[in-house]
């Protein structure tokens, strides 16, 4: 039964790191709750699982010369046991509030709002199948809701060596029209319990941990990711149009775990490849690396 369990939990970290894929406007990510699999109790774990929905509020501001692109994000996310451990379904709707403020001709304001569905089958002990769709609707004050996107993605994973070794391969379509297919894959090595280095496309990260007590611990990491989307907008000249924000983004940030507030990181980093593109006006303006912040907690 603790096998079990714990290969739940090193699941549902793996699934983290898909979370650069998802199609989401602001930070393409696809947050998951914080499931407490760990009772030797499998009717507790199952009541846990079902009956502790996590809130997630989190703010980021993405600025530098030419280019600041602010988001403001919501969701509610609640891990269903279909059949646990060997079978999960992750459920969680979102809205976000985006302020852009540019030198092309674009929206101040931006909304985007959907349903991220993720499920997890474990087909043996060491292999893992992972299938998530995100449909989205995301665009200005005139155009919201006018285009359903839908990012999807399948990938495979497997415990070359259990506990410490994981190797995944799979791809994800983001529903963008900047960016189509990405790869979701990489190998994430646990050499204790300190250290934590996932090298999973489109997110890696590598993380340690600095404290831990009974009640908390504290990481330091370093990730990467892809911030943007795609947006349904209208032109100043009346015309619809898509409107898409590019940036790689790398950071460095602070996560902590607390029993009684649940958990809260910030980080810091830069932007990459930061550019504006209009689909239909084949209008495109790129930028200067610019400064990112993010926050954010989860209870």
């Amino acid at each position: 039964m603790h096998q079990n369990f714990a290969w739940v939990a090193v699941a549902l970290v793996t699934l983290n790191l898909f979370s650069g894929c998802a199609a989401f406007e602001g930070e393409t990510r696809l947050p998951l709750p914080d499931v407490e699999p760990a009772s030797s109790d499998e009717n507790d774990s199952k009541q846990r699982v079902s009956r502790r929905p996590k809130a997630q509020v989190e703010t980021s501001l993405s600025h530098g010369d030419g280019l600041t692109f602010g988001t403001a994000r919501v969701s509610v996310a609640a891990m269903l046991p279909v059949d646990p451990p060997d079978r999960m379904l992750l459920i969680e709707p979102f809205f976000a509030a985006h302020t852009l403020d540019s030198d092309l001709d674009a929206p101040s304001r931006l909304f985007s709002t959907g349903i991220n569905a993720m499920w997890l089958e474990r087909v043996n002990d060491q292999v893992a199948l992972t299938f998530a769709v995100n449909p989205s609707v995301s665009g200005d004050d005139a155009e919201f809701g006018r285009t359903v996107r839908v990012f999807a993605m399948g990938a495979v994973a497997w415990d070359w060596i259990p506990d410490e070794l994981r190797l995944t391969t799979g791809a994800a379509w983001l529903g963008r029209s900047d960016i189509g297919v990405v790869p979701a894959a990489g190998l994430e090595w646990t050499p204790n319990d300190d250290w934590n280095v996932s090298l999973i496309l489109p997110r890696p990260r590598v993380s340690r941990r600095l404290t831990n007590t009974e009640t908390s611990e504290t990481w330091l990491y370093a990730a990467g990711s892809i911030n943007g989307g795609t947006f349904d907008v209208r032109r100043a000249d009346g015309k619809a149009d898509e409107l898409s924000l590019t940036e790689f983004q790398t950071a460095v940030g602070v996560d902590v775990t607390n029993e009684q507030f649940g958990r809260a990181f910030c980080e810091i980093g830069a932007g990459f490849g930061r550019k504006l593109q209009y689909e239909r006006g084949a209008e495109e303006v790129t930028f200067d690396p610019g400064v990112v912040l993010r926050m954010g907690v989860t209870r």
